[in-house]
């Protein structure tokens, strides 16, 4: 981006979302990583001593739990069973599915001491464009590891991503089985391939019941092709 987050006003699409400073971002926030209505695993992102961001690459430290985390139950609760059903709704889009894979970011807003079933709890974003599997991060380059690739995960994260694999192709086939209709082949003649190598992808089903593609974008400009590639040229985490 360029910063120009304003330029052409609404008609152009410039927005800023103004929303409350929850001053407990420093403490960090809880990442819901969700497979359409089911929650696979909480990630609790802290920043770096003196930051306010748990962006990768940034310093934060991360610390993961499975999604029936006892200590996070409550919000859990509130959030799957009262609140989830409304999202779409209210964004007008009670007729498309829940995205296949998602995130929602949480902020605690209540003052220290407050017992946990009184918390509250502020959504800072939610984010289906761009999500991430975290246990992969060993695998995108920085300016420390401009060799990174998919040998750098360990076996163990390796389990985990695979089954969020696993879980995001049953969630993606029942999509795809029910009401889904496609408009047509696509026309990819004018992209071109920029990976090195397909080192870490499954090979093509035998007989796949659909047909999809993985469409990457690699920007040339940026250092390694943009901050969430491996070296081969492949976003970290396909």
């Amino acid at each position: 981006g360029v910063g120009k987050y304003l330029e052409g006003g609404r008609a152009a699409g410039g927005q800023l979302v103004d929303q409350r400073f929850c001053p407990r971002i420093v403490e960090g926030e809880l990442r819901y990583n969700c497979v359409g209505d089911a929650l696979v695993g909480i990630i609790h992102k802290k920043p770096a001593d003196g930051g306010i961001s748990a962006v990768g690459g940034t310093g934060s430290f991360y610390t993961y739990y499975g999604p029936d985390e006892v200590k996070f139950k409550t919000l859990s609760t509130n959030f799957l069973e009262r609140d989830l059903p409304k999202v779409m709704p209210a964004l007008g889009l009670a007729a498309e599915p829940i995205p296949l894979w998602w995130t929602t970011d949480f902020i605690l807003a209540s003052p220290v001491g407050t017992p946990s079933e009184d918390e509250k709890w502020i959504v800072g974003e939610f984010n289906c464009s761009c999500v991430g599997i975290s246990k992969c991060l060993a695998a995108y380059c920085q300016d420390t590891t401009p060799n990174a690739c998919y040998t750098d995960i360990s076996a163990e994260d390796l389990v985990d991503a695979d089954k969020y694999g696993d879980i995001m192709g049953e969630v993606a086939l029942k999509i795809l089985s029910t009401g889904f209709s496609s408009s047509g082949p696509v026309d990819i003649s004018s992209l071109s391939r920029v990976a090195k190598d397909d080192f870490g992808l499954y090979p093509q089903p035998g007989k796949p019941l659909f047909k999809g593609a993985l469409a990457e974008i690699y920007v040339r400009s940026q250092p390694f092709g943009g901050s969430d590639k491996s070296s081969n040229g492949h976003r970290y985490d396909s």
